[in-house]
Parts: structure tokens; sequence; C-alpha cells
């Protein structure tokens, strides 16, 4: 049984799906989320759901302060990434050859989708710029039906260097104005929602709160209730998904460099972030 066998949607699942893509740019979700919160865990598994849908997908790691994704998926060697492609962005040489080039693309039966590896060095954040940014996600929407970015918990205003003027957390707020839609997640913990109640005074934007690693055990009987009540009582927003916690599927995913679509396709976890990746492409924007 290959890969494609286990992740395969029904053809129910599928059609809809793609009808909704036929002739529109690609949509564009930025996963931000207070630190330690699993959102680069969750940014990485929600484009390999897509890409199951069969939908062209590009994964970017824009997080400038602790880029990661290279490293989930074990690349020893991710090469220039993001940095190459903003430069050829900027002096506007970004083609598609050149974009396929400095991506690497994953395999998984019949299925495939891109990434863009992030910095390979957190001082060259400077490099992030807007303008880079903006020109190379309007070459990210026509080539892909689905972009994923995953992007640094930090949204502090101000933050310069003596060196350049661009702003320290500049790149998460640019594509996140770039994005069609933003999702919030926090680590479903008394420490989690704390830290994302203070991010949150930073969010001058809309975008769904998503709770991870659930857990009575942390949270007591009825944790989901809790953390919707929490949501709509001191943010007045409905929280849009619980992903349960399930450490051995997740631990496992790290072993083995590998999605949980991949290597844990019964898990609870793995369920969840499904289920979100439809409700993504079902949402009107």
């Amino acid at each position: 049984m290959t890969l494609a066998d286990l992740i395969k949607p029904s053809a129910k699942t599928v059609e809809p799906i793609l009808a909704k893509l036929e002739d529109k740019a690609a949509r564009v979700f930025s996963v931000w989320g207070s630190a330690a919160s699993g959102k680069s865990t969750l940014a990485l598994n929600l484009g390999f759901e897509f890409a199951s849908m069969d939908m062209r997908v590009l994964i970017v790691d824009a997080d400038s302060y602790r880029p990661s994704l290279a490293s989930h998926l074990g690349f020893t060697e991710p090469g220039p990434g993001i940095t190459a492609v903003l430069r050829l962005a900027r002096a506007e040489r970004l083609t598609r050859e050149e974009l396929f080039r400095l991506t690497e693309e994953i395999e998984f039966g019949s299925k495939s989708l891109r990434v863009l590896t992030g910095l390979n060095s957190p001082s060259r954040w400077r490099e992030l710029d807007a303008d880079g940014l903006e020109r190379a996600m309007q070459v990210f929407r026509e080539q892909f039906d689905v972009v994923v970015i995953d992007l640094s918990g930090e949204l502090e205003q101000g933050l310069v260097s003596a060196s350049s003027d661009v702003a320290r957390n500049s790149a998460s707020r640019s594509l996140i104005s770039l994005s069609d839609l933003a999702l919030g997640v926090f680590g479903a913990d008394s420490v989690g929602i704390n830290r994302f109640l203070w991010d949150c005074r930073e969010a001058d934007f809309a975008f769904w709160p998503i709770a991870n690693r659930v857990r009575s055990s942390t949270l007591g009987k009825n944790a989901e209730r809790q953390l919707r009540d929490t949501m709509h009582r001191l943010l007045r927003t409905e929280l849009k998904a619980c992903i349960p916690e399930d450490g051995a599927a997740t631990d496992l995913s790290l072993l083995k460099a590998q999605p949980l679509c991949h290597c844990a396709k019964g898990s609870k976890a793995r369920e969840a972030i499904r289920l979100l990746a439809l409700d993504l492409i079902d949402a009107e924007l």
C-alpha cells in the first residue's frame, strides 16, 4: 500500500473542493501563534492535507526568529531558500522555473508539494522586506492553489536596527496583510492561553483562533468547552478548531521527519487538522 492509498480522500470530498479553486488565484493562509504553541507543526501538516486533496501547495517558512520547517522535514542542506527567492523577486526575475529551482519538492505517492525553506541564519531577518515579500507573493499566487506560511509569533511594532530601516517584525505583519486569512495558534494550557491573550494585544487583524494540544489533564473536564467559553468571554471570538493532544503521533512525526498523514494517519490530531483544512477551503474569504 502506498502513501497515496493511505491518505487519498474520497472523490465526493475532493471534487467540490477543486471546483471552488477553479479559475481563482491561490488561497494564502498565514499561521501565527504564541511561542511553543506548535504553529510550525500545524502549518506543515495543513500543507500536506491540502496536497492530499490534489491541490498545488507551497509551504513557506517565513519565521524570522526561529525557522524550523527544514528540521521538521529532515533537510540536512536546505539551500538558500527564502532569501534567494526574495532577491529575485525584488529584481523582478522570479519566474516559475527559478521558484521551483529554489524550493524543495516532496513527493508522497502520486501527490507532491513544495517547501520554501527559511533563513539559514536569524541575523538575516532584514532580508525579509515588504517589497520582496509582496512581489514574491504575486508569483506564489500564480503558481499554486494554496500557500501556507509559517510565521514568527512576534508582532510588536517599532523595533528597528541602527543598520536597517526594516522593522524587526515587519515580515510577519506584511505577510499577514497579504494573506487571505491568518490562524492564531495557542497551546491549550494555562500558560499557553495566557501567552496568547498577551500576544493578541498586538494582533490588530482578524484571525481564526486554533487551540493546539487540547487535553483534559491540563484543563480538567470538558476542556474544549472551557476553551470555547474562554475565547468568547475574553476575546469575543469563536474558537475555530481544537487539535487534541497526541504525543505518540507527533513524536513519531518528528522522529521520522514525516507529516502525520504519512506516519500516523489515524491519529486524532491528524483528523482534526484534516477537518480544519476542509473548513479553510470552504470558508468565504
